[in-house]
């Protein structure tokens, strides 16, 4: 089976059997099954209104379904259509499985996450901080998160206490809706997420603060979608950018829906999330590796729908082909929000400063490596500031830049996506709608593949083969971590004396110095929200490691040559 198969295998979680060349959407396969609501509606009345509907529905596998499966239409909005009488949209996954049934299953079970914690649990796959200089340091783990209940999850381990799981049981299992097993034990505290329990994240690297904007949480749900605007302007009528995540969080039911991934009128793939419909369409980051190559591959091409009959802008990417790294990609990319960065003149950038280099201000660049990263906006000036310990500049990576890794990497460039091993093939070639960690599942991933299973030059046969690569990669990633850290330390001590007044050091060696610190400081953060440890893309990883390593090391020792203490009073 090749890899373009294999991807677009994926359209199985949505249509069923993988078994036509329909499965962008375009036809059902085979043996869906079809139900009928109990009180249609006039499904062309409503595609008379609702034209960008129209445009979908028309041509998808979905194109014989009636808008009464998904929407309770009231009477009197086929009469006199406003506000008041809008139809309600269901976003729960018992809407889609009134069809599909077997994926509603699957999601909804908990075998991998139980298989995990049958090997004793928590493998080292995340960070803490360092207290010496407040950077993440490898010593903390992590446990892997249903993806059902994303949203339970975030609010219960980002809030300081205040959104409590009723039942301490419920974290062990997946949750189709967080209020039934959460509650808001501090509701006098408005719009602030602040309980009386210091809270650690689910992930013990990330900050509190990341919650109190709904941005961070349209990546966990869709049930506000079309409350929310596209783009950054200010939007009085429902939700934007700027909105706080309480009144977002509270109007919400259930987390990771169907629909982020697949379109529900066309059932086409789609993505939704707009600072990454933004950087593959827009009018900005043309000079991109993605929008330099898009339509090879695996640069996608992306059609771009305008939604909004709301009053206010709204759209969606449908995608050319099924592709997971995009689809996934959405949510799991590095996106810089540059308006919280300087530029040249020490002030934080705007939406102007940005566009005239051709970048949107909220994005990615599809950035390979940290190298890359630290040398851009070094040359653009564009800063995250002064480490007042040890006076370098810093240009931080964004968080978790999981698409831009895995497609610059030698398997994203073969056509390998996210699904392809955090989704098990069943044995009639469909995939498992279950993500979860690679290594619970190699016999129905790594195993069944083109590359390494039966018939390949690698010809897995025993788990045990991709589990020892897997494991030999990740420790080389531990090893050559710890000797960045190890030649940062040098180098940290050096600047530290110098910055404080303890020492000097010639300009010429202080500024090689510098730099090579301030690109450790880039890779460090880059690489900190990489759970694979490496495994996305272990030439690139081992690549930058070598040139950090190297640079800080030549630094190290052409400062330690010339530096000189300073005498004390």
């Amino acid at each position: 089976m090749s890899y373009t198969f294999h991807k677009f295998v994926l359209c199985a979680i949505s249509i069923g059997m993988a078994t036509s060349v329909h499965a962008l959407g375009t036809d059902r396969a085979k043996g869906t099954k079809v139900v009928v609501p109990q009180n249609p509606v006039d499904t062309n009345a409503c595609l008379a209104c609702h034209a960008p509907v129209k445009q979908l529905f028309t041509r998808g596998a979905h194109r014989d379904l009636n808008c009464s499966s998904c929407h309770t239409v009231p009477s009197e909005h086929m009469k006199t259509p406003s506000k008041a009488t809008r139809p309600q949209t269901r976003f729960d996954y018992a809407s889609c499985s009134q069809c599909h049934t077997d994926q509603h299953k699957e999601l909804m079970d908990p075998k991998y996450h139980l298989q995990w914690a049958k090997k004793g649990g928590n493998t080292p796959y995340a960070f803490i901080q360092d207290p010496a200089d407040g950077w993440p340091l490898e010593v903390q783990f992590r446990i892997p998160r249903f993806h059902v209940g994303v949203m339970t999850d975030f609010m219960a381990n980002r809030s300081d206490g205040r959104f409590m799981y009723k039942n301490k049981t419920d974290q062990a299992k997946p949750i189709e809706k967080h209020w039934d097993a959460l509650e808001d034990v501090h509701p006098e505290k408005g719009l602030t997420n602040k309980g009386d329990i210091v809270g650690m994240a689910w992930r013990p690297h990330k900050g509190r603060e990341a919650t109190q904007e709904s941005r961070c949480l349209v990546c966990k749900t869709t049930d506000n979608m079309l409350e929310y605007a596209t783009g950054y302007a200010p939007n009085p009528k429902g939700y934007d950018f700027t909105t706080r995540n309480i009144p977002f969080f509270k109007n919400s039911q259930g987390g990771f829906n169907c629909n982020f991934c697949h379109d529900p009128h066309s059932a086409e793939p789609r993505i939704i999330i707009d600072p990454i419909i933004e950087s593959m369409t827009g009018k900005l980051n043309k000079d991109s590796v993605y929008n330099k190559n898009v339509g090879k591959k695996p640069w996608t091409k992306l059609e771009v729908i305008e939604m909004g009959v709301r009053g206010y802008p709204r759209r969606i990417g449908i995608l050319k082909e099924y592709d997971s790294n995009y689809m996934c990609g959405q949510c799991h990319n590095g996106a810089f929000r540059y308006t919280a960065r300087k530029g040249p003149d020490g002030k934080n950038l705007t939406e102007k400063d940005t566009e005239k280099l051709g970048v949107a201000f909220y994005g990615t660049e599809f950035f390979a490596n940290p190298i890359e990263i630290n040398q851009t906006l070094k040359k653009r000036g564009w800063t995250s500031g002064v480490d007042a310990k040890t006076g370098v500049t810093k240009y931080d990576a964004a968080d978790h830049h999981h698409l831009e890794t895995l497609t610059n990497s030698k398997h994203g460039a073969a056509g390998v996506g996210c699904a392809d091993c955090h989704f098990a093939k069943k044995a009639d070639g469909s995939l498992e709608h279950q993500p979860s960690l690679v290594k619970e599942k190699v016999q129905n991933t790594c195993m069944r593949s083109e590359c390494h299973g039966p018939g390949s030059k690698t010809n897995w046969t025993d788990p045990g083969q991709p589990l020892y690569l897997i494991e030999t990669i990740q420790q080389e990633y531990r090893v050559r971590t710890n000797k960045m850290e190890k030649d940062a330390k040098v180098a940290r001590e050096m600047l530290t004396q110098v910055q404080e007044g303890k020492a000097t050091m010639p300009e010429k060696e202080l500024n090689a110095l510098k730099d090579a610190y301030s690109q450790h400081l880039t890779t460090r953060y880059f690489y900190f929200t990489d759970y694979s440890k490496g495994f996305h893309d272990p030439d690139g990883f081992n690549k930058t490691a070598s040139k950090v390593i190297f640079d800080l090391r030549k630094a190290n020792k052409d400062a330690k040559a010339v530096i000189k203490p300073v005498a004390a009073k």
